[in-house]
């Protein structure tokens, strides 16, 4: 009995150690990366890249990128999770950066100040 109560510890141990995620959400959040590699694998995706470059995405930079979040996710120095996401094909190419984007400045002008009040005539 006393053998079954310390495996039974150990289990648990186990299990918090590889289920705990130590960079909180505002550091590290892995439902972002998720979000961007099933948006990547979705079917209007997927038409859309065969329809303008005539094949299938293979997602594989998303699949990297949610790869590399789970592991800055669980990684126990903020500062080495920061590095992780900073590395990221999302952080690097697209992101919140809007001088990042693929279309700044081919399809839309990147105003110095976004807003809706000022209109050019």
């Amino acid at each position: 009995h006393d053998l079954d109560s310390r495996i039974h510890i150990q289990i648990q141990l186990y299990w918090h150690q590889t289920t705990n995620m130590v960079q909180p959400n505002g550091v590290v959040n892995v439902v972002h990366y998720f979000d961007e590699w099933t948006r990547c694998i979705g079917s209007g995706y997927q038409k859309d890249s065969l329809y303008r470059f005539g094949k299938f995405d293979a997602c594989t930079a998303q699949w990297k990128d949610l790869k590399t979040a789970m592991k800055a996710k669980t990684t126990s120095d903020p500062e080495e999770a920061q590095r992780l996401i900073d590395g990221t094909h999302y952080t690097k190419n697209l992101g919140s950066d809007l001088k990042q984007s693929p279309t700044a400045g081919v399809i839309w002008d990147l105003k110095e100040k976004p807003g809706w009040d000022e209109v050019e005539e």
